[in-house]
């Protein structure tokens, strides 16, 4: 049916509708070759990627057919790529209505031959649709016709400035707070550490959850974004996220650093090959900074408390080169006083940092002597690095400073002020060891009056330097009945140890899926090298 045969069957009311899209369209200067024109862009354009030679585009569209990226140095789009999409089925529930089926396009594009340390511009558009279905559109798609820049890695430079943030999922009101406090900072990229849906088998949530927040900021801000658990594994992560060009894992240099990025979250993975690929890399690289980026940590005392890699990252990282290890996974700020390498080793030290607060839930944490500074709290982290100086600030949602760090290297060392405050990886692997075992819980519940006991089981890796230990078990006064303390002594070898401790109530305990009530917990207070410390455990029984 065409336009004129259209608008004679229509009421009054309907020719008014169809007549104000059609003055809306040419006001929005759209250009119509023999009624057909450009579709929206539903999500991006994103830039996933820039060098000094390329750029790495991605859109999507709501109809089928290629789309035309049109760019060029400084303000002349003098070069053109067409893209062929990539097609993706899915659902969306709007309130007290059945599922509807929808349809996206994924666009990708590899902007070649550009200049080092130039600016550019682009422009894309979606698919060539009739006019009719074009009207029908709109309301619900926009047109695009916006040019965004971006300028290309310089080929030489001393100089860098970007940010880090991860688990951005869950609340898009957060994390656009967070992204509005990373715009009115002046960096090269964007490095995101993780989770940015809840479920990113759910093609839906990409919209709500990451691309709507990060609007506006990323058009012209490279970010380049690290795989993790809750991006799943149906592949919308690799469609919408990694270059055709480009794995899951991959590395990027930008003067004076070489940049890491690790997908440790995939299903399938062998850690023991990631640790040699990332050894591989990091040994490789001249630059004078050397950053490893993955998202389930390897240190993480809060939150989930992970251990990826235990016990041979710690080591292999710190042999290899690597200065900065960042991760996100749990939802909170910590960053870890420098790691010292092994005993009798040639090792570096390595700073840890968990970046996870950019708008999931947050985690709790408890802060520990091997913090430098740990909170609960949203935040990302600004890193700026000139030659042989690294400054950065991390910042609260509300933009301000929460944490500062500054360290200078001289012949590729970091300064002894910096260093005096590291702490022994033996003393970081035995803090995650006591954490992981728990005490056996009870098989019944206790009885007033009468003894039952408390067990232990401890196997301790080896520390390279030996530890003491001493246990004791701590309850409100009155409650129960306790024996004194016990001290072990751990050998450089380590080794498996037992502890079992005769505890008497004083009162009825109540017993379910949470510590036994009146509450009663094991300590372990320990000391290695300079290290003195202590951890706790609520004593459970099975219900």
């Amino acid at each position: 049916m065409g336009i004129e045969k259209s608008l004679k069957n229509s009421s009054v009311p309907g020719k008014v509708a169809i007549l104000s899209r059609l003055f809306l369209i040419a006001a929005l200067g759209v250009v119509l070759t023999g009624a057909v024109g450009c579709a929206g862009v539903t999500k991006g354009p994103v830039l996933l990627g820039v060098s000094e030679h390329r750029a790495a585009l991605m859109w999507e569209t709501e109809i089928e057919g290629p789309g035309e990226v049109l760019y060029g140095k400084g303000n002349v789009l003098d070069k053109k790529v067409t893209t062929e999409p990539v097609q993706v089925k899915y659902e969306i529930k709007e309130k007290g209505e059945a599922d509807k089926k929808k349809v996206a396009f994924i666009h990708k594009a590899q902007l070649e031959n550009l200049e080092p340390g130039s600016a550019y511009s682009y422009r894309v558009t979606g698919p060539r649709v009739p006019l009719l279905q074009q009207i029908a559109m709109l309301g619900r798609s926009r047109i695009q016709h916006k040019v965004y820049k971006f300028r290309t890695v310089p080929d030489e430079t001393d100089e860098v400035t970007f940010l880090v943030y991860g688990d951005s999922r869950t609340d898009p009101k957060t994390h656009r707070k967070v992204v509005e406090q990373m715009m009115k900072k002046k960096v090269d990229f964007v490095v995101h550490c993780g989770d940015l849906v809840s479920s990113g088998d759910s093609y839906r949530q990409w919209g709500p959850q990451h691309f709507s927040p990060v609007k506006g900021f990323v058009e012209t801000m490279p970010m380049y974004i690290i795989k993790g658990n809750h991006e799943g594994n149906n592949g919308n992560y690799e469609k919408l996220l990694v270059p055709e060009d480009r794995k899951n894992s991959f590395s990027f240099d930008y003067g004076p650093l070489h940049y890491l990025c690790v997908d440790n979250a995939s299903k399938g993975l062998k850690t023991e090959e990631l640790l040699k690929m990332i050894a591989s890399d990091v040994k490789n690289s001249t630059a004078r900074w050397k950053f490893v980026n993955y998202h389930i940590p390897s240190i993480n005392f809060g939150g989930h408390w992970s251990a990826w890699g235990s016990p041979d990252a710690l080591p292999m990282l710190s042999k290899s080169g690597v200065d900065f290890v960042i991760t996100g996974h749990s939802h909170q700020y910590e960053r870890f006083r420098p790691v010292a390498p092994p005993s009798n080793s040639d090792g570096g030290y390595v700073t840890y940092i968990t970046c996870g607060g950019g708008g999931a839930p947050l985690s709790r944490i408890k802060q520990s002597i091997y913090h430098a500074e740990a909170g609960k709290i949203y935040h990302f982290c600004l890193f700026h690095i000139k030659g042989d100086e690294l400054t950065m600030d991390t910042f609260d949602i509300n933009g301000k400073i929460i944490d500062h760090l500054k360290i200078v290297k001289t012949d590729g060392r970091l300064n002894k002020q910096y260093l005096w405050t590291a702490v022994p990886v033996a003393a970081v692997h035995l803090h995650q060891n006591l954490y992981r075992a728990k005490p056996t819980r009870l098989s019944t519940r206790p009885k007033k009056n009468q003894p039952f006991n408390v067990t232990y089981k401890l196997s301790v890796p080896a520390l390279g330097e030996p530890a003491k230990m001493t246990f004791k078990l701590r309850s409100d006064q009155g409650k129960y009945k306790l024996p004194g303390p016990k001290t072990l002594m751990i050998p450089k070898e380590g080794g498996t140890f037992n502890v079992e401790f005769a505890v008497v109530p004083l009162t009825e305990v109540k017993v379910s899926k949470k510590p036994i009530v009146p509450a009663l917990s094991l300590e372990c207070h320990y000391e290695i090298g300079r290290v003195k410390e202590q951890i706790s455990h609520p004593i459970i029984a099975k219900p």
